[in-house]
C-alpha cells in the first residue's frame, strides 16, 4: 500500500510545531518546513506531495499550479482567506478549513475583550503600573456590568454559539443575525437567542459581536452605515477578520461618540504599523490576532487536520471544504 507523503508548511517552531506532527498517522511521511520557505524549494517539496497542511493558510500560485498529485490542501485555521480559493478549485485540489478546534478560545477571548472593555482593565491596570494607586482610582464609576446588556451575535456557526453559551451565565439578552445559517427552535431556546435583521440587531444590541468569515460579500460589512445604526454606547468585538470592518470609518466613530469602544482581535493589515491610530486609542483594545491559538486548541486543529485528510485519503470528501468567493 502507498504511503502518503504530507508537505506542512508552518511559522509555528521547536515544541508547537511538534504539537501538530505528532499527531500524524502511523506509517505516513511527513515533511515540515517555514512557510517562509523559498518559492523554488516549496515547489520541489510539492511536486509529489498527496496533501499539504498550511499554517498560516497561504501558498503562492505557482507552488499551488506544481502540486499536481496533490488531493486536498488542510489549513490549520478557520480563516480560509490568503488562499487563493479560485485556482485550487480550477486545479481540482479541495481546500479545507479547520471548523470548531478553535471555537472555545475564540469564544472565551470575546467574553474577554467584552468584559475588560466594560470594566476598563487595560486603563486601571496602566494606572496601577504607571504610578501610585490612590483613592481617586476608586472614586471613578464609570466602569459597567455585563448583566442585563443586550448582546448581538453576527454570526451564528461553532463560534457564535459558544459565545451565547457563555454569555447567558450573565444574564444578557441575545440575538443573532446570519444570512445563510440558522440553528433549530431548541438551539435558540438552549442558547436563549432570537434571530434578527441586521439592522434591528445594530440598533438594539449594547455589545455586537463579529463571527462571519471574511468573504466578497462581507468585505467592509460593517461600515458608516451600520455604525451610524448602533447605540452611542455600544461595543464592537471583532475575532474574526479585519476586513469585515471599514476601520476608517469605525476610528470616525470611536471619536465621534458614534460608539463607545471596541474590542478587535483582528486589523485588515497585520501587523499594523506603529501609526496605525487604532492601536493608540483609549476606547479601543487591540490583541495580535491571538483568539484562537491556545495550547489547548493547537493539538485538536491537528488531529481534526489528520482525520480530514485521511477520509480524503481513504477516497472520501473532505470535512470543512472552504467556499470559492473570497475577495480579490
Amino acid at each position: 500500500m502507498a504511503i502518503p507523503k504530507v508537505v506542512f508548511f508552518t511559522n509555528l517552531t521547536g515544541d508547537y510545531r511538534n504539537m501538530v506532527t505528532d499527531q500524524v498517522p502511523s506509517g505516513w511521511s511527513i515533511v515540515s518546513e517555514s512557510i517562509d520557505l523559498d518559492e523554488d524549494q516549496q515547489i520541489e517539496l510539492v511536486k509529489d506531495a498527496d496533501l499539504i497542511l498550511l499554517w498560516p493558510g497561504r501558498v503562492s500560485d505557482r507552488v499551488l499550479q506544481a502540486a499536481e498529485k496533490c488531493r486536498l490542501i488542510q489549513l490549520l485555521s478557520a480563516g480560509y482567506d490568503r488562499m487563493n480559493l479560485k485556482l485550487a478549485s480550477d486545479l481540482g485540489i479541495p481546500v479545507a478549513n479547520n471548523g470548531g478546534a478553535n471555537s472555545v478560545a475564540v469564544s472565551e477571548h470575546t467574553i474577554m475583550l467584552i468584559l475588560s472593555l466594560y470594566r476598563r482593565l487595560i486603563h486601571y491596570s496602566s494606572y496601577v503600573k504607571g504610578q501610585d494607586s490612590g483613592p481617586e482610582a476608586n472614586r471613578r464609576i464609570d466602569v459597567f456590568e455585563f448583566e442585563g446588556k443586550t448582546l448581538g451575535l453576527i454570526g451564528i456557526g461553532n463560534i457564535a454559539q459558544k459565545v451565547a453559551r457563555r454569555a447567558k451565565g450573565f444574564d444578557v439578552e441575545i440575538q443573532y443575525y446570519d444570512k445563510y445559517s440558522s440553528i433549530s427552535v431548541s438551539d435558540e431556546t438552549t442558547l436563549g437567542a432570537k434571530s434578527v435583521e441586521l439592522d434591528e440587531l445594530l440598533k438594539t444590541s449594547d455589545v455586537v459581536s463579529i463571527h462571519v468569515p471574511l468573504t466578497s460579500e462581507t468585505y467592509h460589512m460593517i461600515g458608516r452605515r451600520e455604525l451610524d445604526l448602533m447605540k452611542s454606547n455600544a461595543l464592537l468585538v471583532n475575532t474574526a477578520r479585519g476586513g469585515i470592518i471599514d476601520e476608517e470609518a469605525l476610528m470616525e466613530s470611536l471619536k465621534n461618540g458614534g460608539i463607545a469602544g471596541a474590542g478587535l482581535d483582528v486589523l485588515e493589515n497585520e501587523p499594523p504599523s506603529l501609526d496605525e491610530p487604532l492601536r493608540n486609542m483609549d476606547n479601543v483594545i487591540v490583541t495580535p490576532h491571538t483568539a484562537g491559538p491556545t495550547l489547548e486548541s493547537l493539538p485538536k486543529r491537528a488531529i481534526n487536520s489528520f482525520h480530514n485528510m485521511q477520509r480524503v485519503w481513504n477516497g472520501e470528501e473532505p470535512l470543512w471544504t472552504a467556499k470559492f468567493d473570497t475577495p480579490d
